[in-house]
């Protein structure tokens, strides 16, 4: 110890409690505010996923029309065209063909699909996802219910029609 005008001054190396104590604070604040930011990304990650989908999907389907003269549906063309009527995202994977189906997209979430929805001449379709942030994209879109799709922008659903 050293003496300074009669006092004794303890030479301590180290931080107080309350030092620590405020570090661990702002640590805490910095790491909530980058895990929100990350969190409004991640879901706009997977918006531009799910729309990127529509747009493949959107080339299957008209592969599948430039051989069989009509989008998946209910019409009996006999040869490799489909004869069921798909009323759900994964009856209309099942309606493509196999090498297709490798790589026919889903949503990333688990539990979530997207839609299919065609007109009695199977001439016209419509598929839609419902995004997750309110989007410009949806600006551009189907509205209202086409072929079955509720493609509202209320809903965030975003669709996309032939």
């Amino acid at each position: 110890m050293m003496k300074h005008g009669g006092l004794a001054l303890s030479q301590s190396k180290g931080f107080t409690l309350v030092e620590m104590l405020i570090v661990i604070a702002v640590i805490a604040i910095l790491a909530g505010v980058v895990l929100t930011g990350v969190t409004g990304f991640q879901a706009t990650a997977r918006d531009t996923r799910r729309i990127g989908d529509l747009k493949n999907t959107q080339n299957f389907l008209e592969l599948y029309y430039n051989k069989c003269g009509y989008y998946p549906g209910g019409i009996d063309a006999g040869g490799d065209c489909t004869t069921t009527d798909p009323a759900s995202w994964s009856q209309l994977e099942d309606s493509m063909e196999p090498d297709v189906t490798s790589n026919f997209p889903n949503d990333p979430v688990t539990g979530r699909t997207y839609y299919y929805g065609v007109n009695g001449d199977r001439l016209q379709y419509v598929i839609g996802a419902e995004l997750e942030r309110d989007n410009s994209v949806l600006k551009d879109d189907a509205d209202g219910t086409v072929y079955g799709v509720d493609c509202a922008d209320a809903g965030l659903i975003y669709c996309i029609q032939s």
